[in-house]
């Protein structure tokens, strides 16, 4: 039986650009993907953590495999996101393979984003949408000249507890919101709602490559499994640290490991078989057997709600405003 990172396709030549790619899930998919001879930069905010988990990736690798590189991305604006994809675009001629892997959690209302939105709205998915947008022109260009390309946004199987997005109440402040634990419940459910964006943009924006003809760009998302090992809402000043170092602690107990929930993100961004299948829009989530060990990864039936084209196109509408109020006008550069 070949091991998992045997069915990957070689990837050597090839550039990723992989959102958060510097710990957790993000640092073991990193690892994949150079091990298999990918370029890969870690987009992230913070420079000096992405260096720790990039030497760690380096150190793993012990000399093997293709190149890891730091990327500057503050999804939390729009401007820096834009920026950020600019700057992506005059270093590097080629982009094969965008992972979006960031993600926050258990933000509050009390205040709003720069821009004027949910704070985990507004890195979730706006940050996101910006800075995949904008890379477009490289990406298909990619495509054309090589012969295909992904895009993957790392989603959530919270997305089935979403409720219809709601964009008046995302940019509604609401004052002493975080201020007790029984605000925690809210936090959730629109961290929830960020994942069923998620879904519906890469569905989105598949959709609209295809009209244009374009149908060598595979835009896919996906459930990584369940994973404590993360940064996702740390630091709730309605728990208090020790409080919440238990609550982590336990949960642990029940999680799948960060090498496992990589692998699903990783086989939509590398395995031959999503060409040879064409698999466009669709969502994935892993299979585990009874003692939790990873058995592969399928596509999943959605549910009602995460198959509405309706507010999938709604959805890019209100993102594209956003990005035109924020910046100058008409700022995506493929005409989508």
């Amino acid at each position: 039986v070949p091991s998992y990172i045997q069915t990957l396709r070689a990837l050597q030549e090839l550039t990723a650009s992989l959102v958060s790619g510097g710990a957790g899930i993000g640092l073991e998919t990193t690892i994949y993907l150079a091990e298999k001879g990918c370029t890969v930069y870690v987009a992230s905010r913070n420079q000096e953590k992405s260096e720790k988990g990039i030497a760690k990736g380096e150190a793993r690798l012990n000399g093997k495999g293709g190149p890891i590189k730091f990327h500057h991305l503050d999804l939390s604006t729009i401007e820096g996101s834009l920026k950020s994809a600019d700057e992506f675009t005059r270093i590097e001629s080629r982009l094969d393979i965008i992972i979006g892997n960031a993600g926050i959690s258990m933000t509050y209302m009390d205040e709003l984003s720069v821009d004027g939105w949910e704070k985990t709205f507004a890195t979730n998915h706006l940050g996101h949408f910006a800075f995949v947008t904008n890379l477009l022109g490289l990406v298909e260009k990619t495509a054309t000249k090589y012969g295909e390309a992904r895009i993957v946004m790392t989603s959530s199987r919270g997305y089935m507890v979403a409720s219809k997005l709601d964009y008046d109440a995302l940019r509604t402040p609401i004052e002493g919101n975080g201020s007790s634990i029984w605000h925690m419940g809210g936090s959730f459910f629109r961290y929830c709602n960020t994942k069923l964006a998620n879904i519906y943009f890469m569905a989105e924006l598949d959709r609209r490559l295809q009209e244009r003809g374009i149908k060598n760009v595979y835009c896919n998302s996906c459930h990584p499994g369940s994973v404590a090992e993360t940064g996702m809402g740390k630091g709730q000043k309605s728990l208090g640290p020790y409080l919440e170092e238990a609550i982590r602690g336990v949960i642990h107990l029940f999680c799948n490991s960060v090498e496992d929930a990589a692998k699903t993100q990783v086989y939509l961004a590398a395995s031959k078989q999503i060409r040879v299948k064409n698999v466009h829009g669709e969502y994935w989530a892993p299979t585990w057997t009874w003692t939790q060990a990873y058995n592969g990864s399928q596509k999943q039936k959605l549910i009602v709600l995460a198959e509405n084209e309706r507010e999938e196109k709604k959805l890019w509408e209100v993102s594209e405003e956003a990005i035109n109020k924020a910046t100058a006008p008409d700022r995506i550069r493929s005409a989508i």
